[in-house]
């Protein structure tokens, strides 16, 4: 485990750099892309298989982002596509129709949370949505319904931690030497806000786990590891709701939309 002091960005596993470095790095990527060297590490056998290069840049791009951005998620929501060749700026662009926009997150990418007391039927133990339409929907919602309660928003990181193993050459069955790709990112929040009705202040603590494929390099687990205070079952039920009349998923629960998860495959 590895921390960061300062937030810096980590692009690079055990070497910080800055999105210049990344910049360059994919460059050369591009110009190198045909020579055997840098094909050695790619799994052939799965598509959207990325070199361990390539997946190093991908997360550490990822990282950046959240890092760059979350403090301002009241002011311009999620974001999830960046264009790669703006260097530092790349989160500050706003992507035309020709600008080739790259996403940090899996299009299967699973939110998950656990209450700390178990919610009434029909909710599930554990709270999943799974799909990025979903998971953009759902940062939709709250940001909406958090400016609606409150005003003077504002998202302060306190700690941000990347947890990551050295990669450890290992052989497919075609006989070539790859890498074994492990890096989770830690993010604690502090997200402060005045109530419109009274004027009193509100403040929760979000503790987050990000995930990352070992394959392709994009985020594909998101777990909420608590949020302090936690919210009141109102606030579930008007997530549920907001997902049945945008989606149409109906009065049940619906598959991809809050189920239970079973916690040894999480």
């Amino acid at each position: 485990m590895r921390r960061f002091p300062n937030f810096t960005p980590i692009f690079l596993s055990g070497h910080p750099r800055t999105p210049r470095s990344v910049l360059r790095l994919e460059r050369a990527r591009h110009s190198s892309s045909s020579s055997p060297s840098s094909r050695d590490d790619v799994d052939r056998s799965n598509p959207g298989a990325i070199s361990d290069q390539e997946w190093d840049v991908r997360t550490g791009r990822a990282i950046y982002v959240l890092q760059q951005t979350l403090p301002d998620f009241f002011r311009i929501g999620l974001v999830s596509n960046v264009d790669p060749t703006r260097g530092p700026d790349l989160v500050y662009n706003v992507p035309s129709e020709q600008t080739e926009t790259e996403n940090i997150y899996s299009p299967k990418i699973r939110l998950t949370y656990t209450p700390p007391v178990a919610l009434p039927s029909p909710f599930p133990r554990t709270l999943s949505i799974e799909g990025l339409p979903l998971y953009l929907a759902s940062s939709v919602f709250i940001r909406h319904t958090m400016k609606t309660l409150y005003s003077d928003l504002r998202v302060e990181l306190r700690k941000v931690v990347v947890q990551s193993r050295p990669l450890t050459p290992k052989s497919n069955e075609a006989g070539h030497s790859r890498s074994t790709r492990e890096k989770n990112l830690f993010i604690g929040l502090r997200v402060l806000g005045t109530t419109r009705v009274s004027g009193g202040l509100g403040e929760w603590q979000i503790d987050s786990t990000y995930s990352f494929s070992p394959l392709t390099g994009l985020i594909n687990l998101h777990t909420i590891n608590s949020i302090q205070p936690a919210p009141h079952q109102a606030a579930y039920d008007a997530l549920r709701a907001s997902f049945s009349n945008v989606f149409g998923l109906g009065g049940s629960m619906q598959p991809g939309e809050a189920r239970a998860v079973d916690s040894t495959k999480a």
